[in-house]
């Protein structure tokens, strides 16, 4: 399939996700107007009407049900053909593909993906810029680096940015802690409670923001989710954090996931500079990470 068509598709599920033309368009890193042309395109060329439309958003028709559920499926085989194609063009000449990471995706998921397209692309020498997802779109945007990696809402015009999984946030404290037995936090309290929380900029910071509206004075700010992990412990006071940062420590003993009253679930994304050519390489390793990352999400349940 021709990369347009591809992204009319893509265009018409990501719709479906999020039940608004407006709010996809945000998740896809593309201006509202750029995702009802895909939309209309796609439901022109399938001669399907594909979404109602109301003043509260779009939902799919019955048709449309039919045709959104066949859609993944779709999609990752066309990705999966694409980084066929991509590989079947190269050659054994050593190439250069540099990346910026987003913290979370640095230490919970790029290190894996990472020894997977090196074993399958030995000859592609990657290199690895640790950021903010803030400081990663700007990278990007700069041409500073060839692609990158994000967690949370895609923030600018001039990027597109594609889904390639999810990653959710919980409450933790420490065993100690009064909340370590609660049955539920509500929002408010958490809201006027100081947290332990990551730094503005990055995007696990986003995401509670977003939740839970103004934030507390934090009871301190981390760059890292270790350091935001260690902090949590020596101050004895509760975190929002990637559940996967605190697996081992649950294990151990040392930290209590408490449930809450909403779940802080954000999209890990691959952003590239709008209009630049996908190369073969990223969109390999794009290939190579979705379904990664959909086993460790599934290891996570």
């Amino acid at each position: 399939m021709y990369p347009s068509a591809v992204a009319e598709l893509e265009a018409l599920l990501a719709a479906a996700r999020a039940g608004s033309i407006s709010k996809a368009a945000r998740e896809l890193g593309i201006n509202q107007q750029t995702m009802s042309a895909r939309i209309a395109r796609a439901e022109k060329a399938l001669g399907i009407t594909v979404f109602e439309r109301s003043p509260y958003g779009v939902s799919p028709t019955e048709n449309g049900h039919v045709l959104i559920d066949a859609l993944p499926d779709l999609l990752a085989a066309c990705h999966t053909f694409s980084g066929i194609a991509a590989s079947l063009r190269s050659d054994n000449v050593p190439r250069h593909l540099t990346l910026a990471v987003s913290n979370t995706v640095a230490e919970l998921y790029y290190p894996g993906w990472a020894a997977e397209f090196h074993r399958q692309h030995p000859a592609v020498k990657l290199s690895m810029v640790q950021a903010n997802s803030r400081e990663v779109r700007q990278l990007v945007a700069d041409s500073a680096v060839d692609f990158g990696l994000v967690e949370g809402e895609a923030g600018r015009h001039d990027l597109e940015e594609r889904v390639i999984g999810t990653d959710e946030l919980v409450l933790a404290v420490p065993t100690g802690h009064p909340w370590a037995g609660r049955a539920v936090v509500n929002i408010e309290e958490l809201r006027t409670t100081p947290l332990v929380i990551r730094e503005p900029g990055s995007g696990s910071r986003q995401v509670v923001e977003d939740a839970l509206g103004d934030l507390a004075e934090p009871a301190a700010e981390f760059g890292s989710l270790s350091a935001q992990r260690a902090g949590m412990i020596a101050l004895a006071a509760p975190t929002i954090i990637a559940r996967g940062a605190i697996r081992d420590q649950i294990t151990l003993g040392r930290i209590v996931i408490v449930p809450t009253g909403t779940r802080f679930k954000r999209n890990l994304s691959a952003v590239m500079r709008r209009g630049s050519e996908t190369s073969g390489d990223i969109s390999e390793f794009i290939r190579i990470a979705s379904p990664i990352l959909s086993k460790h999400e599934q290891s996570q349940r």
